[in-house]
């Protein structure tokens, strides 16, 4: 099961006038093979299998199909093709920006919720501290930040 893109340039007619015109569509197939009828209008046709990007640090998407019977990956709400499964999109993890160490034994961290909030890591002797909520939540008091920077200077 899969979902091309398909793209063809038609050239017609009317009123004594050549017009030509690109249409652009999404179709699903039972396969991975897309076969097709020709129109005597065509000009070029172009196929290719397609996925829907999805990007995020850490969640994975979703579908989500609302009263009306719409499709949608979540979150975010990106209308999609009905017949659209999971295996039709492609995740795409955004790569955290870590700033260089400022002080001595200090790493900043910008906030994946908030772009342009940033949480300080600090080296004390042996243990490591930071400003972010995910402390306080962690059962051994190391959020995301403090792994990350202890995976670093290993």
């Amino acid at each position: 099961m899969a979902l091309h893109q398909i793209i063809e340039k038609h050239k017609v007619s009317i009123l004594g006038q050549e017009i030509t015109y690109t249409n652009k569509f999404i179709k699903y197939n039972k396969s991975t093979s897309y076969g097709f009828k020709p129109q005597s209008s065509l000009i070029s046709h172009a196929s290719r299998l397609f996925k829907y990007e999805f990007e995020h640090a850490y969640l994975s998407p979703a579908l989500y199909i609302n009263p009306q019977g719409e499709k949608f990956i979540i979150p975010g709400f990106k209308k999609v093709h009905p017949e659209t499964t999971l295996a039709d999109i492609e995740i795409i993890r955004s790569v955290k920006k870590v700033e260089a160490p400022v002080e001595k034994n200090t790493w900043k961290f910008e906030s994946s919720s908030e772009p342009g909030h940033f949480y300080t890591v600090r080296k004390s002797g042996l243990k490591y501290t930071c400003n972010c909520p995910g402390v306080w939540r962690s059962k051994d008091r190391r959020c995301k930040h403090i792994k990350q920077v202890e995976n670093d200077n290993k």
